[in-house]
C-alpha cells in the first residue's frame, strides 16, 4: 500500500527540503532519461547572430550544427573533457549546463588513442552540451615535449597526419597548438603544417602562448601561421590573459587584433600555477580591450580539466568563466549585452567554417 499523505498533513522543514531537491536532482541528474530538467539558473543568448559564410558549420561530436543553432548557451573555445571517468564527465557537464554552458570545446595536447576518441564520444552521447573535439601537437619546453615520432616526420606527413585524424575523428578545430618561450624549428614545423591543415579542411585554430607571459610567442605563432596564407580570423592567439602588466598586455593585445585574430582570454575563473596573475588584473584587461573598441576580438574560456575543481569538490568545473569570472566582470559594470556577445556571438563566428573535405 502507497503511503500517502494526507491534505492536511504539513510537511517538516526537512521533508520540504528533500522533496525539492529530489525534484531538481531529478531535473539534472536526468537529462536523456525522460525526467524534466531543471530551468537553468543563468541563460546566455545571442545579442545580434553573425553573418555566417555560405555552408558553414560547427561540428560537434553529437553532428554538424548550422551556427545558428548555437544561440543559447555559452561557449567556451578551450577546456579539457576527455576522461576515462565517463560518469563523472558527464555529472560536470549537466551541472554547467544548469549554469549557462551551451558548447565546450575539448583542446588536445597529443595525438589521441582509440580509446581517448570511444570516451569522448560516449561523453558527447550522453550529454546536451554540444562537445567539440579539437586536434593537434603540443609542446612548451619545460611542461611538456613532442613525441620523437613528430620531430622525425616532416611537414608534408604531419599535415597528412592532421587532415586523416580530423576527418576519421570529426574534429571542430586544431588546438592547442603551442609553443615554448622561444619557438624551436620543430614547433615552427607544427605550426607551419597545421596552418596548411587549416587549408586543406577549414578548421580554425586556436593555439598555446607559455603561461610565464610571452607576447613575442604570440607573434611569432601569427607570423607562422599568416606566413601560410591562412587568414587569422580563423585563429585564436591563446593563453593572453597570462601577459604580466609589466609586459603590456593591452599592447599584445591591440596587435593580435589589429592582424585579425581573437585574444584567447582562456585562464579564467580558477587559480594558475605557473600564471599568478590576480583576477581583478584580467577583469581590466577585458575592461581595456571594450575601451579599445575590439569586442569582437574577446573569446572566454578557462583551461579546465582539473578534477579538484568540478563542482562536485571545491570548484565550478568547466563553468568556471561563467560562476566566477563572469560576475567580476558584471561588478566592474561590463554590459550585460557585452557579456553575451563574448559568451555566445564571437565563438560561434570562430568555430564557423565551410568544410573543404
Amino acid at each position: 500500500m502507497t503511503n500517502r499523505k494526507s491534505p492536511s498533513h504539513r510537511y517538516t522543514r526537512r521533508e520540504a527540503l528533500g522533496l525539492l531537491g529530489t525534484a531538481a536532482g531529478a531535473g539534472v541528474v536526468g537529462v536523456g532519461t525522460g525526467a524534466l530538467p531543471v530551468q537553468a539558473q543563468q541563460r546566455f543568448t545571442s545579442v545580434e547572430a553573425p553573418s555566417f559564410p555560405a555552408g558553414a558549420v560547427i561540428r560537434t561530436q553529437q553532428g554538424d550544427l548550422d551556427p545558428t543553432e548555437l544561440a543559447t548557451g555559452a561557449t567556451l573555445f578551450h577546456e579539457h573533457v576527455g576522461r576515462s571517468d565517463i560518469d563523472l564527465a558527464v555529472e560536470e557537464l549537466r551541472q554547467c549546463e544548469f549554469n549557462g554552458l551551451g558548447c565546450i570545446v575539448d583542446a588536445a595536447t597529443g595525438r589521441r588513442t582509440s580509446n581517448q576518441v570511444r570516451d569522448l564520444r560516449a561523453i558527447a552521447d550522453r550529454s546536451d552540451v554540444k562537445i567539440v573535439m579539437a586536434g593537434g601537437y603540443f609542446e612548451d619546453i619545460g611542461f611538456s615535449i613532442y613525441p620523437v615520432r613528430v620531430a622525425e616526420m616532416s611537414r608534408d606527413e604531419l599535415v597528412e597526419e592532421l587532415v586523416t585524424d580530423a576527418a576519421a575523428q570529426r574534429w571542430g578545430a586544431f588546438g592547442e597548438i603551442a609553443s615554448s618561450l622561444e619557438m624551436r624549428p620543430d614547433e615552427r614545423k607544427v605550426h607551419s603544417a597545421v596552418a596548411r591543415a587549416h587549408l586543406r579542411t577549414g578548421l580554425p585554430i586556436f593555439t598555446h602562448t607559455p603561461h610565464e607571459s610571452c607576447p613575442s610567442c604570440a607573434m611569432d605563432q601569427m607570423d607562422v601561421i599568416e606566413g601560410e596564407g591562412v587568414d587569422l580570423a580563423h585563429v585564436v592567439i591563446g593563453h593572453m590573459a597570462t601577459v604580466k602588466p609589466e609586459d603590456d598586455p593591452l599592447g599584445t593585445h591591440k596587435e593580435v587584433a589589429r592582424r585579425g585574430a581573437f585574444v584567447g582570454l582562456d585562464t579564467l575563473g580558477h587559480e594558475m600555477g605557473r600564471s599568478d596573475i590576480p583576477s581583478a588584473d584580467k577583469v581590466r584587461m577585458v575592461q581595456d580591450l571594450l575601451e579599445a573598441g575590439l569586442e569582437d576580438h574577446i573569446l572566454l574560456s578557462s583551461d579546465q580539466g582539473n578534477v579538484r575543481q568540478f563542482n562536485r569538490y571545491y570548484g565550478h568545473g568547466w563553468a568556471s568563466v561563467l560562476m566566477q569570472f563572469v560576475p567580476k566582470l558584471r561588478y566592474a559594470r561590463v554590459p550585460e549585452e557585452t557579456i553575451r556577445k563574448i559568451l555566445v556571438d564571437n565563438p560561434r563566428r570562430f568555430l564557423a567554417f565551410v568544410p573543404k573535405v
